[in-house]
């Protein structure tokens, strides 16, 4: 039996997935509503291995080793060196209606950024993607590990980094995974391309949504680094010593986050843009809190330019986010990328500097795990007494926090429940949503350019 749950554990592992690959779900998803056409149908470019233990699938082109545990983790790394990188690319772009758009937003994961999309009209697509590397966690040498795996994805796919994450104090959504390889890109890859190219107005812009935070790294070789810690525990990078897991490797050095953009990409997409006639816009930010109270405040004067009245918020965090309903509903957004204290904290100053919301409805996504950076249940409550109506923090968030689990498409379910708010607005064009984003009260850490 432990052998079975063992491979099945590394089965699981072999797709990438992450934060971004929900959002870009989502924001296909939003769109093909709002257009009223059907979704696309798109075959997911996973890797799974048969009874023998052998790797098959999309994007596999050979066989494993045998089967059983050791077979399953062989298996495993087979896969990785399987990879295609630009596989991933189509499947993503895949995610999205057909026909033309005046426009596309692409960057780091945030949900905050996927709203802005909407408010546009046009895609979001991420610009990297998560593989889990639970090999990682159970090894002895997190960074030695990390960097063995990545030589796996590095050596098919040259243009790409990866980072390797390992955290031992937060487990993440799924429970369990305390290290992951983030793949970034580091030019833009065909399937991007040819979407800019073909499917992109003639003088569509090109949004940049980059998170520019800092963290501490230790670089490896040709495109690898390795990060211990990360900011969905709501501690800094001096707060983790693990002198025993960096033995023999380069010191650790201030570095990006993992959620930024590659800057190999910037440039490569803007020497692109430049050759197909589309202007290449860039927002920077140091913290997500900041880009999420700027959307939240161009969403507001968005439709109370549209004679809405603007006064009702909804608080996703996580997973627990639906842009269609947003939209479809006349609500305003505010994200939070994890539920910590210092997120709370943020939003509650945004609340405080705005003009009042008749409703604040909260979704308050469980993290799984009590820290003492986890904002306690008690705090959500007091962000929606901030409504001077109905304020409430989701009943089934509630009962589930902080150890439990609520799925990512609880939100749907609840924020279908609001009724049309017809007819739809008109989406905004770039430079003015942009003008307007630069005049929002969150301008600290913000850079539009």
């Amino acid at each position: 039996m432990r052998r079975r749950v063992e491979a099945t554990q590394d089965v699981e592992s072999l797709w990438p997935n992450g934060l971004g690959t929900t959002l870009a779900i989502a924001s296909g998803r939003a769109l093909a509503y709002r257009s009223g056409v059907a979704r696309p149908a798109v075959t997911t470019p996973q890797w799974t291995m048969d009874r023998a233990g052998r790797v098959t699938g999309s994007g596999v082109g050979g066989a494993g080793s045998t089967g059983g545990a050791g077979g399953a983790a062989a298996a495993g790394r087979h896969a990785r060196r399987e990879l295609d990188a630009e596989d991933v690319a189509r499947w993503l772009v895949g995610q999205l209606p057909e026909g033309r758009y005046g426009g596309l937003v692409v960057g780091s994961p945030h949900g905050a950024a996927v709203h802005l999309a909407m408010a546009l009209g046009v895609p979001w697509l991420p610009v990297a993607f998560e593989v889990p590397t639970p090999e990682v966690a159970a090894g002895e040498r997190p960074a030695a590990d990390g960097e063995r795996l990545a030589r796996d994805i590095l050596d098919g796919n040259p243009d790409v980094a990866v980072r390797q994450v390992y955290d031992p104090v937060w487990r993440g959504w799924s429970g369990a995974a305390t290290a992951y390889a983030v793949v970034r890109w580091r030019r833009l890859p065909a399937a991007y391309r040819r979407f800019v190219a073909e499917r992109l107005h003639p003088d569509a812009p090109v949004v940049v949504v980059r998170d520019v935070s800092r963290w501490q790294t230790s670089p490896g070789d040709d495109g690898y680094s390795y990060q211990l810690g990360s900011r969905a525990s709501g501690l800094g990078p001096g707060d983790y010593r693990d002198e025993r897991s960096l033995r023999g490797r380069a010191p650790r050095e201030d570095s990006d986050g993992e959620r930024a953009v590659d800057r190999g990409l910037v440039e490569d997409l803007r020497r692109y843009g430049s050759a197909h006639g589309h202007p290449v816009r860039q927002v920077l930010y140091r913290h997500p809190d900041v880009l999420s109270g700027a959307v939240a405040d161009l969403y507001r004067q968005w439709l109370r330019t549209g004679e809405r009245t603007g006064g009702r918020l909804v608080v996703e965090c996580g997973r627990l986010l639906d842009p269609w309903h947003v939209l479809r509903a006349g609500l305003v957004p505010y994200w939070c990328e994890h539920p910590l204290r210092s997120a709370v904290r943020c939003l509650s100053w945004w609340l405080a500097g705005s003009e009042p919301f008749a409703s604040v409805d909260v979704f308050a996504e469980p993290p799984g795990m009590p820290l003492p950076t986890v904002a306690h249940l008690e705090e959500w409550q007091a962000v929606a007494d901030f409504a001077t109506r109905h304020g409430l923090v989701d009943r089934r968030c509630a009962r589930a926090y902080p150890a439990g689990v609520v799925p990512g498409h609880h939100a749907t379910q609840v924020l279908r429940m609001h009724p049309y708010d017809l007819p739809y607005l008109p989406f905004l064009e770039v430079p003015a949503a942009l003008s307007v984003m630069t005049q929002s009260s969150q301008t600290d850490g913000l850079l539009v350019i």
